[in-house]
């Protein structure tokens, strides 16, 4: 039974700073709401959290401003939301649908997307799904005070007067293009779509054609600055005073534009490496030139939205970029969370947490999987492509193109912190262990093919690589080329204890009892086996076309059934369950590494690699991303280190400080008499890595009340 974590209300006092959301306020620190349910047995649902690039590596399709609220829709049904845009809100949709639109009805939040998906919430704290019997894509979405109108493929146009109900109305004759985008602006609605379709309505319910004066594809249509703005392919701008008449606009872009936004006189257009600006009436300035030192960063942006003196864009694997203005002539760009965004073809363990590696010579290093660091690499190897990372309790191996071998030996220092305990200095001294943070290249390189599987065992190091390349050391500095007697590409190696295995392109399959003298098994298998893992007692070979083989022994080996045609890239074991991972997100899982069930992830992107210190996962790919999934949930008890409380105009206002794991999930509950208890609907969770929550519940005063914070293992 978990430890309970007992606090009587007894009427002290806590000032501080805080936001009000939804009754319950996190103060000074991030926290996060259930995005769904842990994993728990066989029925493989791992919850995933973003842990690169930060605040979260999702695609971002629309964005919407209100009640102080920012709010970002994206891929995988997420939505995020933020006050600050600082800290970044996960909400549970109930949906894994891409979401593409996103609007207020007055208090109300209603969000549309793939497969005729609409859901709409009053509090944040859990979404009503609406189910229109359509398989329509809803593209765009926009409200006036009364009327909401969401609009998408085949001419689709719905209206609703509340988001809960839905009518479909009809488009005009010979209207059937894909409408990608709706506005309202003047008591009208625009909406833009393929073709240079252009429809506008007095009442969203009768619509009418009017002329674009272009074939363009149109992506988005915006009211801003007392104007329509359509933006589209080739760098397609049109403005309208009314939605009726059209006028092209010259801003100097060429490729295609998907968001359109203003702050004071100033307009933004942005989209495919495109970020133009213009103040007034004046010329258009190419805000991604790199002239000025606050120059955008070049990226793909899909969404903006207007703020008081803000311009915010996102896009493309969730980054984010704030413009404003100083001086009223020109816009200056920061983005708040700067995050590694290369691409990480490995994840491992080693020394006291993770290391991973990936392109431009990025080595990433974490304690935890949640909170990254990126080390410096030697000279030699920069710009170096890593492709692979691995090795022994005590040396990390990092393989790479054009033969880049580097090694991290266990070493390690003492660092000295300062504390204070009131006035008093204390001086703290932490033994610091080197091992992934401290490189060595190896010089001369020992081959120019590029080397990619890292193995271990028995006291020898091998890697593998392109042209059949093998090579052994025993200290991770001096290696030696062994024959493997194939030409193909070695992309994973494992040690086991017979020895090891390398896998490669057309279903090599390579063993040897001693890393020197190698012999080819029958893979049965012509499709490329990407990495090969030795998992409790089994090894297993991942690769091409959804393949899985397995062995005990290395020798004979057995195809297992994924039911997919995608590559898959990496696979662990944990909790007596395994998981690969391979292209366009893809997530695997299998009690018994023969049978294998798709199980959702957070991503679309590739995911190249993935490890497991025994209670998390943590996988790694395109452009930087990382996720996580805590498997095996903490049972050790959630602490109400802090209490206080105020009475103000009939409300108390109660502060908790929380204190937990990391990923950690719990709930609150409280009682007047120590008898009857009552359960606060919302399920609580340690986000950062500080393991630490803030939080303001305000209710009604109570003469006393009691506070126990439980710890959820499977909820």
């Amino acid at each position: 039974m978990a430890s309970l974590q007992l606090m009587h209300f007894g009427g002290s006092v806590i000032k501080g700073f805080y936001r009000q959301m939804s009754g319950l306020v996190a103060v000074g620190m991030a926290w996060h709401w259930m995005l769904a349910m842990a994993a728990d047995g066989a029925d493989f649902s791992p919850r995933w959290r973003w842990s690169n690039p930060m605040p979260h590596g999702a695609n971002v399709y629309d964005m919407a401003y209100g009640l102080d609220l920012t709010v970002q829709v994206g891929e995988r049904g997420q939505l995020f939301t933020s006050d600050d845009l600082i800290f970044w809100q996960p909400r549970n949709t109930g949906v894994t649908q891409a979401l593409l639109a996103v609007t207020f009805l007055n208090n109300r939040l209603i969000a549309a997307g793939a497969n005729g998906t609409i859901i709409y919430s009053d509090t944040l704290d859990s979404f009503t799904r609406v189910n229109l019997n359509t398989s329509d894509w809803l593209m765009g979405a926009a409200a006036s005070a009364n009327f909401a109108v969401v609009v998408g493929d085949n001419a689709a146009i719905y209206t609703s007067a509340d988001g809960a109900s839905w009518t479909r109305r009809t488009p005009p004759t010979g209207i059937t293009n894909w409408l990608r985008s709706v506005a309202c602006g003047k008591n009208n609605f625009v909406a833009v779509g393929e073709g240079g379709a252009i429809l506008s309505s007095a009442n969203g319910v009768s619509w009418k054609i009017e002329a674009s004066g272009t074939t363009q594809h149109l992506n988005r249509v915006a009211f801003v600055n007392d104007l329509f703005w359509a933006v589209g392919e080739n760098g397609t701008v049109l403005t309208s005073p009314n939605g009726n008449s059209w006028t092209p606009v010259p801003t100097g872009a060429t490729n295609s534009l998907f968001a359109v936004a203003a702050i004071s006189n100033a307009v933004v257009v942005a989209g495919d490496y495109e970020l133009r600006s213009r103040f007034g009436n004046g010329p258009w300035s190419n805000e991604i030139a790199g002239v000025r030192f606050f120059s955008a960063e070049p990226w793909t942006y899909y969404a903006a939205v207007s703020e008081t003196n803000l311009v915010v864009l996102s896009g493309r694997s969730g980054r984010i970029l704030e413009g404003f203005t100083t001086n009223g002539i020109e816009l200056a760009w920061v983005e708040r969370r700067d995050s590694v965004r290369t691409w990480l073809f490995e994840v491992a363990r080693g020394g006291d947490g993770y290391v991973a590696v990936g392109d431009l010579a990025t080595i990433l290093t974490s304690l935890n999987g949640i909170e990254w660091n990126l080390e410096a690499v030697p000279n030699p190897a920069t710009n170096s492509i890593l492709l692979g990372v691995g090795g022994s309790s005590n040396m990390l191996i990092a393989a790479g193109n054009k033969g880049t071998l580097l090694y991290s030996p266990e070493k390690h220092t003492n660092v000295v912190t300062t504390n204070y305990m009131g006035s008093t200095q204390v001086l703290i001294t932490n033994n610091l262990n080197l091992m992934g943070l401290e490189w060595y290249a190896i010089q001369p390189r020992p081959t120019t093919n590029d080397l990619q599987g890292v193995a271990f065992s028995s006291g020898l190091f091998v890697v593998c690589g392109g042209r059949g390349s093998i090579f052994t050391s025993l200290d991770g500095s001096n290696w030696i080329s062994r024959s493997s007697g194939v030409t193909s590409f070695l992309s994973g190696a494992a040690g086991f204890p017979g020895g090891f295995v390398a896998v490669g392109d057309r279903g090599v399959i390579l063993t040897s009892s001693n890393g020197v003298l190698w012999t080819q098994q029958n893979s049965g298998t012509t499709n490329w086996l990407f990495r090969v893992r030795f998992l409790e007692g089994m090894l297993v070979a991942v690769g091409e076309k959804g393949t899985v083989l397995v062995s005990s022994n290395g020798r004979q080996w057995q195809a297992a059934s994924t039911g997919i045609n995608t590559w898959l890239n990496d696979v662990v074991k944990i909790a007596g369950s395994y998981y690969a991972v391979g292209n366009q997100g893809v997530v695997l899982a299998s009690s018994n590494a023969l049978d294998w069930v798709s199980v959702p992830s957070l991503t679309g992107k590739s995911l190249f690699g993935v490890a497991t210190d025994g209670m998390r996962l943590v996988a790694a790919g395109v452009e930087g991303v990382i996720i996580r999934s805590l498997i095996v949930p903490f049972s050790t008890p959630v602490s109400i280190a802090q209490f206080g409380c105020t009475n103000a105009t009939g409300q108390a206002h109660k502060l908790f400080l929380f204190a937990g794991k990391p990923d950690q999930r719990f709930a609150v509950r409280h009682s007047t008499n120590l008898v009857d208890w009552t359960e606060w609907e919302t399920v609580f969770e340690f986000f950062d890595s500080n393991g630490t929550m803030l939080l303001l519940e305000e209710g009604p005063v109570r003469r006393r009340e009691f506070f126990y914070a439980r710890p959820l293992l499977s909820e």
